[in-house]
């Protein structure tokens, strides 16, 4: 039956009073106090007022953006960089603080590069298990490039030292350009760099220390040694060990991938403005978020620090291994001087976006992907990590789920209720109350006496 005349219209509106509640709702579904934004996070603090540093003193030097590595304070020490084998190792250091850091750089099969750092002489072992958990045997069996198919060579550019690893296989012509002073790393492919590292000079690693005075402040660093969030204190007995490190995509525009956000495709940019830019960096920590947020760069259920750059021609991509709280941030120019990376005089109109990782502990550790097809990068990342097992049959049915099945009673009823309506499924998953007090691996025998 059709409604006609004033009844259709008062069921119209109830329609839409209906809906405007529920997206009403959506909207106000998440408890933001429960989460921390970039702002409440002492350690991204601390490196966005860095990052902003470097932009201050880049603006006083007169510099434009693409040339902003001017003003990083890591340099190369001298006499450090060789090759040893299929890594290029080296030790960097920070102008002011004097603590070395030693860097290693590694060539994989396929165009793989596998750059790593930490301090050469930790106070305390950094956490570097997350490669035993992440990658393929461990890390124990990734395939290197022959030492023979590597040369290394060093020249001066208008008195800087510039040194270049140039390789070749079946899918590229590569070469990774390292200059000493500043300290930044080009990876080029078929003569166009593609992933350009603290080229905006934005690398930053703060050392592991022991507490000084009764302050318990760095040089006036922001909550190095404890910070709040609500109830929660988390005191940091070593200080501050967190690092960041600006890693530009030259020739792209959009950029893919480090889920799991409820965003675009492409990523949105962060900083910068825009029209459709968020004001938040996007945020990698595994969170039980309720209700949460759509179009937002906020932390959902898992995190893979993973990122692609596409375009017409080639797909590169770079894999962050940290399991650490981790923020990226991200921003776009239309066009870059390029050049002026090497001092070489020569400049680019290509497009270029920038990302800028920062990570609360751990050892850097960053994986460089070359493709050049979509293909050959993914190909190359599972070699890393291993490729998806292949589910079992049951696993590609429909499978049964809410929150929360109350008792046992209630399981069974769904299943009667589903026979009845012949509606086939292959699982009944069933959520937290099926557990002893909420307690995870355990069982409440009286709500669900028969597991079986």
């Amino acid at each position: 039956m059709r409604l006609k005349g004033p009844n259709a219209r008062l069921v119209s509106l109830l329609y839409l009073a209906v809906t405007v509640s529920l997206l009403a709702q959506v909207g106000l579904g998440v408890k933001q106090e429960d989460f921390k934004t970039s702002e409440q996070v002492a350690f991204y603090r601390r490196h966005r007022a860095f990052a902003d540093g470097v932009a201050k003193e880049s603006r006083l030097l007169g510099k434009s953006a693409s040339t902003q590595q001017a003003a990083s304070p890591y340099s190369v020490l001298q006499d450090s960089v060789y090759l040893d084998g299929h890594t290029l190792v080296s030790s960097i250091q920070h102008g002011a603080d004097k603590v070395p850091l030693k860097l290693s750089v590694s060539f994989l099969d396929k165009g793989i590069v596998r750059i790593r750092g930490q301090e050469a002489h930790p106070l305390l072992p950094r956490f570097d298990d997350t490669q035993k958990l992440v990658l393929r045997d461990g890390g124990a069996n990734l395939k290197y490039a022959s030492a023979d198919s590597l040369q290394l060579t060093s020249e001066t550019v208008n008195g800087e030292t510039v040194h270049i690893v140039s390789f070749k296989d079946a899918n590229h012509t590569a070469s990774l350009r390292m200059t000493e002073r500043p300290w930044t790393v080009e990876y080029v492919l078929n003569d166009k760099p593609s992933i350009l590292l603290n080229s905006k000079g934005l690398f930053h690693f703060e050392h592991l220390r022991e507490k000084p005075g009764a302050d318990g402040e760095v040089d006036g660093a922001d909550g190095a040694w404890e910070e709040t969030f609500r109830s929660w204190t988390d005191t940091k007995p070593r200080g501050p060990e967190s690092f960041g490190l600006d890693i530009s995509f030259s020739g792209y525009e959009h950029v893919y991938g480090i889920p799991e956000h409820a965003s675009s495709l492409s990523l949105k940019s962060t900083r910068g403005g825009g029209k459709e830019a968020y004001s938040q960096p996007y945020r990698l920590y595994n969170l039980d978020v309720f209700e949460h947020d759509l179009d937002s760069p906020m932390a959902l259920y898992g995190s893979i620090p993973f990122m692609v750059a596409h375009n017409a021609e080639s797909t590169v991509g770079v894999f962050w291994l940290n399991a650490a709280e981790t923020w990226v941030d991200i921003t776009r120019e239309k066009s870059s001087t390029l050049g002026n990376l090497f001092r070489l005089g020569t400049s680019s109109k290509e497009p270029t976006v920038s990302t800028h990782w920062i990570s609360e502990s751990g050892v850097m550790d960053i994986f460089l992907l070359p493709g050049p097809s979509a293909a050959d990068m993914y190909r190359q990342y599972a070699d890393l990590v291993e490729q998806t097992p292949l589910p079992r049959e049951f696993a590609l049915g429909y499978h049964q789920c809410r929150w929360n099945y109350l008792d046992q009673e209630d399981v069974l009823t769904v299943d009667d209720k589903l026979q009845e309506h012949a509606i086939p499924y292959d699982v009944i998953w069933l959520d937290i109350e099926h557990t002893d007090g909420k307690r995870y691996f355990t069982w409440d025998s009286g709500k669900f006496p028969d597991p079986v």
